[in-house]
Formats: structure tokens, C-alpha cells, sequence
């Protein structure tokens, strides 16, 4: 571990310039102001009025868009009645706070002028500042995810009251499983493997699996009111939302020149576009004729039945169609990772958003797994760790929906993976010229 010039104390003040970029980048956009919802804001506003009012979907015809996770703080201004702009200010200081963890991280492993650079990288990332003024769970989830990371490494070296980095650890990571639904899935097949690799003890015992198998067992508790309050909702257990059925039936369609994005029964029935999308969308037309039929049939349904009825279909047409639910994954990973291609959009420059600085992490990622592999015992054992539960994540989404803001949460945990990497392992220097000799 190294050691470090930057002290506690100093934390803040080195990262003040990045608190006044962040602002300044929040406060900037129109839509930072506006008096409206925008786009996915809606649904956390649905839950978090519910939320005021007693429940969190309606009973007599549950439609569970999200997560608790973030309608829940969101719950508390709405009930004061407090503007939507300072609810979207309170993205600066979860963003602020993430990035005082991460650098909390990357100073264990790096340099300090390495990890500060870093820790600036990722805290002005593109693709995380679209969606920095908006209430989105995005902010939120980063606070969460990398403030789990730290707990996680200081619980894991048993370092200062290690039980209580231990007990923030698996509080925050449950807390994440309710922002974003899929960390659930992720924590159930971590579970799995740590469970899995019981039959070598030797491993189990050197990565201090039954450690983090009881993390993982306090995330599910922490999650399982959530899991409970839906079973009595729906009936269903481990029933986590109503649109799971129209994810995986966009994922798997059979359609040439669509690529497995996600749509909705609203866009196919109404001919609604997506929300700033507008200008770019094409031929929605096409995508009416394809899927009209099926949810005009079903237009009349529950949401959970709607939704049992999508994943039925979806399932049919992989096992009809598996080339083209192969092609679709592929488009699938690309828009992880670059933000296309998408069915139905024309090309803008949105997309260099995500393509440029993407570009760097995939190429920087590729680049250093060989010495990853061929060093990977000097590799420290919680950064292994937390690197398999970024790559279960990244599986989840590959098989679910794909586009750009997706990797942001993979982004911190590779950053110190990598940083170790290429600051411990490699050795990369410009020889002087007596050393480099004539040609």
C-alpha cells in the first residue's frame, strides 16, 4: 500500500476545484431549472409522491418502475414542497462525496498525483455528467457503489473498528440493490459463486469469501422489505418491477434492423418518441408495423400481465430466431460500451459523449489484461473482488438492456483495477538517448 502525502484534512481542499467544476456543470444546463419532470424523472416522481402518500404503486393495478432507492430521498422535498432545482443541486454533493471516496481508494494503490488525476477523470466523465442535473439515481448510485468499495477494502485489511466498515459495507450495497434493481440480481449471483467456491477451500479462505458471502447475505437483508412489500403486491416472489417482460422482448426481437434497444408499448401504439429524441428519431412507422399487433392485443392487460406475456415472447423468439438474438447482443455490448447502434435513430453528436472517452477505458482495459494475467497473484485480492462483482454486472446488462450511462457504474471499479495495473505492475519509461543507441 502506498504511502501518501495527502492527508484527511486536505481531502476537501484538493478536490474543491472538482466540487466548482461540477457545480459549474450542473448549473449551466437549462434543464437544470426546469419546473417540470424530464424524461425518466417521471417515474421517480410517480414513486416518490406515492411515497408521501402512503404506498408506493397502486394495488389495484401495480406498475413498478423503479427502485425504492432514490424515491425515498426524494420522498422528503417533495413532501415540503421543495423546487425541483434544489433537488437536482443535491447531485453535487453525492458526486462531490463519491469522488472524496474514490480518491480514498486510489491513494491505497497509486501515487497521490496519479490518484487525484484519476479521481478528476472520472468525477468530470461525460457520460456521468449527462445525467448529473437530472433526477436520475445515477449520482445517488455512485455514492453508493464506491462508498461500498471503500468499506469493503477497509473491512477486508481489518483496518481501525473493521466491523463497522463491515456493517456501512453491506448497507450501502443493499441500499444500491434498491436504487438499481439490477445490483439485486448481481448480489444473488455473487452469492452463487461465493457459494460455489466452497468446493476450493483454498480460494474461499484467501479472498475471505465467507466474509463477503455475509456482506452479500446483509445487502439481500437490507433489500428484502422491498422483496416482501412486492410479494404481497403482486403475489410474485423476488418480483422487482413490471417492465422486466418489455426489456427482454425488445432484446430479443427477431426484426431485421432493429437491434435489440429497448421500446415501449407507448412508442409502437402511439408513435411517441423518446424523450429528446425527437429530431433524430426515423421510420418509427416501421416499428409500429412490426409490433403493433401484439401490443394492441395485449394493451387492455394488468402490468404484470402485459409483463409475463413480453417475457413469454421473448423467450420464444430467442429460441426462433438465435442468430439474430446473437446479432442483437453484440449491438447490445457495443452500446454499452460506445452508445450504438440504435434502432430507429439517426446519427447525432451525441453519441461522441460516450464513444471518445469510452474509446480510452476499452482500449486501456484490453490493453492491460495481459499484465493483469501474467502478474495476477501480486494483484490485491479485494480489487479482484470487487473487479468479478463489475464483470457479473456487465453480464447482467448484456443479456438486459444496453446503452451508454450502463457502464458508468463498472467506470470507478475499473479505474482502480487499471491504475494498479499500469502504476505497480507495468514500467513504462523514454529511455535517454545514450541508452537508446544508433539505429
Amino acid at each position: 500500500m502506498y504511502k501518501t502525502q495527502i492527508r484527511p484534512k486536505r481531502l476537501f481542499k484538493v478536490l474543491l476545484p472538482l466540487f466548482l467544476l461540477l457545480s459549474l456543470a450542473i448549473l449551466s444546463r437549462p434543464s437544470t431549472y426546469s419546473t417540470r419532470t424530464i424524461a425518466d424523472e417521471n417515474h421517480f416522481y410517480t414513486h416518490a409522491k406515492n411515497i408521501t402518500q402512503g404506498f408506493y404503486a397502486d394495488a389495484t393495478n401495480p406498475n413498478i418502475l423503479d427502485g425504492p432507492g432514490y424515491p425515498i430521498l426524494l420522498s422528503v422535498p417533495i413532501a415540503l414542497d421543495i423546487p425541483f432545482f434544489y433537488m437536482r443541486l443535491v447531485n453535487i454533493l453525492f458526486l462531490s462525496l463519491a469522488a472524496v471516496y474514490l480518491l480514498l481508494i486510489l491513494r491505497r494503490y497509486v501515487p497521490d498525483r496519479p490518484a487525484l488525476v484519476l479521481t478528476y477523470l472520472f468525477g468530470l466523465y461525460p457520460p456521468l455528467l449527462r445525467w448529473a442535473n437530472l433526477m436520475y439515481a445515477e449520482s445517488l448510485m455512485m455514492l453508493l457503489l464506491i462508498g461500498f468499495c471503500y468499506h469493503f477494502i477497509a473491512w477486508y485489511h481489518k483496518e481501525g473498528k473493521y466491523k463497522r466498515h463491515f456493517v456501512i459495507a453491506l448497507f450501502l450495497l443493499g441500499y444500491l440493490a434498491l436504487t438499481k434493481i439490477i445490483f439485486a440480481y448481481v448480489i444473488l449471483a455473487a452469492l452463487s459463486l461465493c457459494l460455489t467456491t466452497l468446493f476450493w477451500k483454498r480460494t474461499y479462505k484467501a479472498y475471505r469469501l465467507k466474509g463477503l458471502t455475509f456482506i452479500l447475505l446483509g445487502a439481500m437483508a437490507v433489500l428484502s422489505p422491498y422483496v416482501i412489500h412486492n410479494y404481497q403486491l403482486t403475489g410474485k416472489f423476488f418480483y422487482l418491477g413490471t417492465h422486466g417482460g418489455i426489456t427482454l422482448y425488445s432484446r430479443a426481437t427477431p426484426f431485421e434492423n432493429e437491434w435489440g434497444n429497448w421500446f415501449s408499448g407507448r412508442h409502437v401504439l402511439n408513435g411517441d418518441t423518446p424523450t429528446g429524441r425527437g429530431e433524430v428519431v426515423a421510420n418509427m412507422d416501421v416499428l409500429k408495423k412490426n409490433h403493433e399487433a401484439l401490443f394492441s392485443s395485449i394493451d387492455s392487460l394488468t402490468w404484470i400481465e402485459k409483463d409475463s406475456i413480453l417475457k413469454a415472447k421473448a423467450i420464444e423468439n430467442m429460441k426462433k430466431h438465435p442468430k439474430k438474438y446473437l446479432k442483437n447482443t453484440i449491438a447490445n455490448v457495443s452500446r454499452i460500451f460506445f452508445h450504438f447502434p440504435f434502432s430507429y435513430r439517426l446519427q447525432n453528436l451525441d453519441t461522441l459523449g460516450y464513444l471518445i472517452p469510452n474509446i480510452f477505458i476499452v482500449v486501456l482495459a484490453l490493453l492491460g489484461i495481459y499484465p493483469a494475467v501474467t502478474r495476477f497473484r501480486t494483484i490485491p485480492k479485494e480489487l479482484v473482488v470487487l473487479m468479478a462483482i463489475s464483470l457479473i454486472y456487465l453480464g447482467g446488462h448484456t443479456l438486459l438492456d444496453g446503452r451508454g450511462r450502463y457502464l458508468i457504474p463498472v467506470v470507478p471499479i475499473w479505474l482502480c483495477f487499471y491504475a494498479f495495473v499500469y502504476f505497480r505492475i507495468l514500467s513504462i519509461k523514454i529511455n535517454k538517448p545514450k541508452e537508446i543507441g544508433s539505429p
